[in-house]
């Protein structure tokens, strides 16, 4: 009995001084393709987006852009062109329409060629 309270002892010492840790990060992909607006970019004449995290990342911190441009969670940016003309997302300050980045009106940089 004294040993099964030593364990748990133990064990909420090491939770409680973890609860700070930062969690390990996520692996994200070289890229991410984005389909989700497929029908509108169909129509638009141009093919989803492949958007180069890697190369992001070598350039920016994590918190150059999330969550203050983009969240983190899968789906939960509702991106399309008229935002990003707009200035958000990667229309934001900084981004794609500054002097430090290609403009947003070169569709080919990011969209895969064209759609039938």
């Amino acid at each position: 009995m004294k040993n099964s309270h030593i364990v748990l002892a133990t064990f909420l010492v090491l939770e409680v001084s973890l609860s700070g840790v930062p969690k390990a990060r996520t692996e994200v992909p070289e890229e991410i393709t984005f389909r989700s607006k497929i029908e509108s970019m169909k129509k638009a004449g141009v093919g989803s987006v492949i958007y180069p995290h890697r190369l992001h990342e070598s350039l920016y911190q994590c918190g150059d852009c999330h969550p203050k441009i983009f969240s983190e969670k899968i789906g939960a940016n509702d991106i399309n062109m008229q935002k990003n003309i707009d200035g958000e997302y990667c229309g934001s300050s900084g981004c794609h329409n500054s002097a430090e980045a290609f403009p947003l009106f070169l569709c080919e940089k990011c969209h895969a060629g064209k759609t039938e």
